[in-house]
């Protein structure tokens, strides 16, 4: 509108002017006036003209400001809002992730907490039928020369009868009693095996009394087996991660980092019950302490002890060895264990 008004002017400016040179040129007297009045004219047309101008400059000016305001805050809005999508994207994914991998890390200790459950039984089981055959030994061995009697009374009553049906056949009625004899002879042998076992029982466990071999868990404590430090700790709650078999299963025993060649002692009074070669624990010593614990030590090398030796608390037993394959990851280390009545335990419980 300033612009349309001030051409308005402009040209009653011009139409001035131009009447004004005509009477210049005319001779009219006024002509000096009018020439002041056009010059007034004109400089108040160019004031007017340039404020209009600079007033423009000014318009165009705050609208590119405002512009560029404008496109500042609407940038920013859009970049936190890119920045806050972003990350609730990123944060649904770490979540769906996360929840994605316990859920197979759950599954995966279930699975393998159910398989080390069954390796634990029947472990458990074949460790059980042959610490009673070792135990045992005198039962055994009675056992067996009762059927080498029973064998060779029945090989004679047998021959007796053989004999006797050739020289005499009528006394048959004998040889018929002679039978009834052998029977009971074989009653007889079946009472006196299990009276001989139960003895046995009963005389393995009045050794150990006798020798002083009776751990009193409530009075006494272990000592530690091995220098070293605790690599796993006993669990039978949960399942715990084995490096050298990348799973997890569970620990009924403590299993100590410990240095090839050092020594292993006997943590309490016992019997050297059994010694045996496993493909896990390696050169493995199960040392009976009375009242049903028993002591299992793994990993072992140059025994100093014999299946039988009865041992003081803090003997030597024998020396840490290189580890087995399940333990390559692990490092050498000595393999404890505690039970009470084949039933696993803590020893951390019970140990210095």
């Amino acid at each position: 509108m300033q612009l349309q008004n001030w051409n308005r002017q402009n040209s009653k400016v011009v139409q001035a002017a131009s009447k004004v040179y005509i009477l210049r040129f005319s001779g009219n007297p006024i002509i000096k006036s009018a020439e002041h009045l056009l010059q007034e004219i004109k400089d108040t047309w160019a004031g007017r003209q340039g404020r209009c101008s600079r007033e423009k400059d000014e318009v165009n000016r705050m609208n590119r400001k405002d512009v560029r305001e404008f496109l500042k805050k609407r940038s920013t809005i859009w970049t936190l809002s890119l920045c806050m999508t972003g990350a609730l994207v990123l944060g649904g994914i770490a979540s769906m992730d996360q929840a994605r991998r316990k859920a197979e890390r759950t599954e995966t200790e279930s699975e393998l907490g159910a398989q080390a459950q069954l390796d634990v039984n029947d472990t458990l089981g074949s460790s059980l039928d042959e610490e009673e055959a070792e135990s045992n030994p005198v039962a055994a061995v009675a056992g067996n020369e009762v059927t080498e009697e029973k064998v060779t009374e029945a090989e004679l009553e047998t021959e007796k009868a053989e004999a006797a049906n050739a020289t005499v056949p009528s006394e048959a009625g004998d040889g018929a009693g002679q039978s009834d004899d052998i029977a009971q002879a074989d009653g007889t042998g079946d009472a006196e095996a299990d009276a001989q076992q139960v003895s046995a029982s009963v005389i393995s466990n009045e050794a150990l009394v006798q020798n002083g071999i009776a751990f009193a868990a409530d009075e006494e404590q272990l000592l530690w087996p091995a220098a070293g430090t605790l690599l796993m700790d006993y669990s039978m709650d949960g399942s715990v991660y084995f490096a050298t078999l990348n799973q997890y299963k569970y620990n009924p025993a403590l299993v100590l980092g410990s240095e090839v060649g050092n020594q292993v002692l006997a943590a309490a009074k016992g019997i050297v019950e059994s010694i045996y070669i496993d493909e896990e624990t390696g050169t493995t010593l199960v040392l009976n302490i009375g009242n049903g614990y028993r002591l299992t030590y793994g990993q072992l090398k140059e025994l100093a002890v014999s299946q039988g030796d009865i041992v003081e608390s803090g003997a030597v037993l024998g020396y840490v060895s290189e580890p087995t394959k399940y333990y390559t990851k692990e490092g050498s280390n000595l393999y404890f264990e505690m039970t009470k009545d084949e039933t696993p335990v803590d020893p951390i419980l019970y140990l210095e």
